[in-house]
């Protein structure tokens, strides 16, 4: 079996959007935020964890969710299974940055909103 830098990539993207999505899961539920999202030291200075938890984590979810499928697809193109067009995998890599990008600004969005 052929193991190549991008299988491995496209599984690395898609284990990272299983986790993300159940840790979002988990710490929506429980009304704290992942330290993986904001550091341990940020989240020190936060007064409000829970309403900070109530608008990251559903957006990290649903990050994480799209992690998956871009994994899938990858993976899928990559070992062969579904030859997706050239114009099909550059539309997923775009869109893959722009969604890493939006939810980069809601990080920053959240931060500058409920940490001092």
């Amino acid at each position: 079996m052929d193991i190549s830098f991008m299988k491995i990539f496209d599984v690395v993207i898609g284990v990272l959007g299983v986790y993300l999505v159940f840790v979002s899961i988990k710490s929506l539920k429980a009304g704290i935020v992942d330290p993986m999202m904001i550091t341990a030291e940020e989240l020190a200075k936060c007064a409000d964890i829970k309403g900070l938890s109530k608008y990251l984590m559903p957006k990290s979810a649903i990050f994480g969710a799209l992690c998956i499928v871009f994994g899938i697809q990858g993976l899928l193109n990559d070992t062969g299974y579904v030859k997706f067009p050239h114009a099909v995998n550059v539309g997923f890599l775009i869109a893959f940055v722009v969604v890493w990008c939006v939810f980069s600004y809601f990080i920053r969005k959240a931060k500058k909103t409920y940490i001092q």
